[in-house]
């Protein structure tokens, strides 16, 4: 079996290489870590040039490429510096679920802005009182005709407070036996009346990375945000 990285591939390790390398500098990284500011410009420009989303379908700002593309882009950015390089590649990590599962509406309107560099996603699946077991949960979703209203808490949300929407793991049936089978999957973009974000203080590290406390008390969102199959979000 033949484990050589292809011409196209090592082309792909070498562009993110040089662009960690001239784009990295040092100093900037400490004052980053420093402010526990995001590198908005260093991600945007990032995405300009492909790196964000390589493995999205073109038809949706991606290269069509493979994870391992995407692998390899982690790799080199991380390699040069892992505060900088891990908010960069994360910042599509939620997304990932609407690659798989959503909708073609759903996959059309936020997986281009994602690759583009005009929008960070957030995966709301850890809580308070549960850690990160996410067969139980208390964040309901209540279907109210053509809406899904949502209430709960979840903590520890990478990018909580920048994301413009969350892939957000809720209740649908609190009756389904195990409890997991009655969980679902629904995107609620940040400016949902009734969402809030608190920031959860000091950490150890990955300072860069917003990390957040999401709330939500009533939150409406259409039907349609459902991302997958009712009771499949597990």
């Amino acid at each position: 079996m033949d484990f050589e990285l292809g011409k196209a591939q090592k082309e792909i390790q070498k562009a993110a290489r040089e662009f960690a390398k001239g784009e990295f500098d040092r100093e900037l990284a400490l004052e980053l870590d420093r402010t526990h500011e995001f590198p908005r410009k260093i991600w945007q420009k990032a995405a300009e040039l492909g790196f964000v989303g390589v493995h999205y379908p073109e038809a949706y700002s991606g290269q069509g490429l493979g994870v391992l593309e995407n692998i390899l882009i982690a790799e080199e950015l991380c390699a040069r510096d892992s505060g900088i390089g891990s908010a960069v590649v994360l910042a599509s990590f939620a997304a990932e679920c609407v690659l798989r599962f959503g909708s073609e509406e759903l996959k059309r309107t936020f997986l281009p802005p994602v690759a583009e560099g005009r929008m960070l996603s957030g995966g709301a699946f850890t809580e308070p009182g549960h850690g990160s077991d996410i067969t139980s949960l208390e964040t309901t979703a209540v279907r109210q005709g053509d809406e899904w209203v949502i209430n709960g808490t979840k903590t520890f949300i990478t990018n909580g407070g920048l994301a413009a929407f969350y892939c957000t793991l809720c209740q649908t049936d609190p009756a389904s036996q195990p409890s997991y089978r009655g969980i679902s999957m629904i995107l609620v973009e940040a400016d949902r009346p009734g969402l809030r974000t608190a920031d959860v203080g000091e950490k150890m590290g990955i300072h860069m990375m917003a990390t957040a406390e999401v709330s939500y008390k009533d939150v409406r969102v259409p039907a349609s945000n459902l991302i997958g199959t009712e009771g499949r979000g597990f």
